[in-house]
């Protein structure tokens, strides 16, 4: 997708001054004691160590660019402070942590303010490790001037996604000249359908588990999706080589497609002219809409030398009001324009969505994340994106393609492990 190149190309370039800004940060640090060291891919957080810096005297914090910081907590001989990114859940990540539950008992954080679902997930054996800091939805967009195809307020589930898209189909000679939707557009789509089937990835041996059941219901439902929808899957394929060379925003305001497939952080980082010519809705299915998976949570870690300081950033950063004022500064720099929301997310503090980014964000009036709805995924890997990327999503994709007739020629997940294991 055009507005994910475009979003990796901009991530790329402050990745490169956020590394130079942390050489020089660490130099100072180094002449100075008591400076608290933050890993983190993110690099928002650059903006907010300077605010809380600058909004008292007694502590200081210093951020060091990490590609993947749980992989380097993992490696590390001399750890930070305090990590901040997504897959530290892990449980290699995680042994490299310490409980913060105490923040909770002192009253300096309320847990109250967080989305439970998000809370319990960096939960572990009844000790909170982490906490969670911001997090994305899937969402189905479209044009306004197809909303009477749509029937849902707020969200729209799986089943009416196929359906409307259907309806939406026209046909000349045999010859789609419009489609609806198609599940295999979309590699991430493909991956969202077996999460809300509940095929349950998690970390396990020799790299991941699942349960298979759920995931055979998910692929029947995407090959079905495809016969009874669009023909089959040579009709999809024709479509979209033909159509569908635009991002997703244009290809839904060009006619030829009801919907396309985006997650919250492309979405919104859409400029205001192209995002007032789109509507969307958060994807469901019963009662469920999951959260993507990169959440980004933040932990203290173990033999941090600057306790206090880490703790007084916590209390800072988890908080309504100071992150009102990170949204404010993000705005006046320039970093609404790449980044969404806090750290490239909705926020994980429920008030702050519901009573602070509509401010910023006027298109999530009525659109605000449905909090009874919101599931959560398995505690996975570290290394989560290599084994997707390299072994689930092209799985999906070939296992989703397969008439039924030959589903049984598919080599299995596991020997896609197996070979993957051998050259790895």
């Amino acid at each position: 997708m055009l507005s994910r190149k475009r979003l990796l190309i901009i991530s790329a370039s402050v990745a490169v001054v956020l590394m130079a800004a942390s050489v020089l940060l660490l130099a100072v640090s180094n002449r100075s004691a008591g400076i608290t060291r933050i890993w983190t891919d993110k690099p928002e957080f650059i903006t907010y160590a300077e605010l809380f810096n600058a909004s008292q005297n007694t502590h200081r914090v210093v951020i060091e660019y990490r590609q993947n910081p749980a992989e380097a907590l993992i490696a590390a001989k001399s750890m930070p402070d305090i990590v901040i990114g997504p897959w530290l859940k892990g449980e290699r990540s995680r042994t490299k942590l310490i409980p913060v539950d105490y923040l909770f008992n002192e009253l300096s954080i309320s847990a109250k303010l967080f989305y439970r679902p998000l809370l319990d997930l960096g939960n572990i054996q009844g000790h909170q490790y982490l906490l969670p800091v911001s997090f994305n939805l899937p969402a189905i967009i479209f044009s306004p001037e197809n909303q009477s195809f749509i029937r849902d307020d707020f969200t729209i589930s799986l089943d009416a996604i196929r359906e409307t898209a259907t309806e939406f189909n026209t046909q000349k000679n045999g010859i789609y000249t419009r489609m609806g939707f198609s599940p295999r557009w979309n590699s991430e789509f493909l991956y969202l359908t077996a999460r809300l089937f509940d095929a349950r990835f998690e970390e396990g041996s020799p790299l991941f588990i699942w349960q298979q059941h759920a995931l055979d219901a998910a692929l029947t439902y995407l090959r079905t999706w495809t016969v009874e929808s669009n023909t089959s899957t040579r009709a999809e394929d024709d479509f979209q080589f033909k159509y569908l060379y635009d991002p997703p925003y244009k290809l839904v305001t060009g006619g030829r497609s009801l919907f396309s497939y985006m997650n919250s952080e492309d979405l919104f980082i859409l400029p205001p002219d192209k995002l007032q010519n789109i509507d969307f809705r958060w994807i469901r299915k019963d009662n469920s809409t999951p959260i993507t998976e990169n959440i980004t949570y933040l932990g203290i870690c173990k033999k941090s030398k600057n306790l206090e300081s880490a703790e007084a950033f916590l209390v800072w950063f988890f908080s309504e009001k100071t992150q009102k004022e990170l949204l404010e500064r993000s705005r006046t720099m320039g970093v609404m324009d790449h980044s969404f929301g806090i750290a490239g997310g909705f926020s994980s503090l429920k008030p702050v969505n519901e009573k602070v980014f509509p401010l910023f964000y006027p298109s999530l009036f009525g659109h605000l994340p449905p909090a009874e709805m919101l599931t959560v995924p398995r505690i996975l890997p570290n290394a989560w994106l290599t084994y997707k990327k390299d072994i689930v999503i092209p799985w999906l994709q070939e296992a989703a393609a397969a008439p039924e007739d030959r589903v049984k020629s598919v080599p299995s997940l596991e020997s896609r492990i197996s070979g993957w294991l051998k050259t790895h």
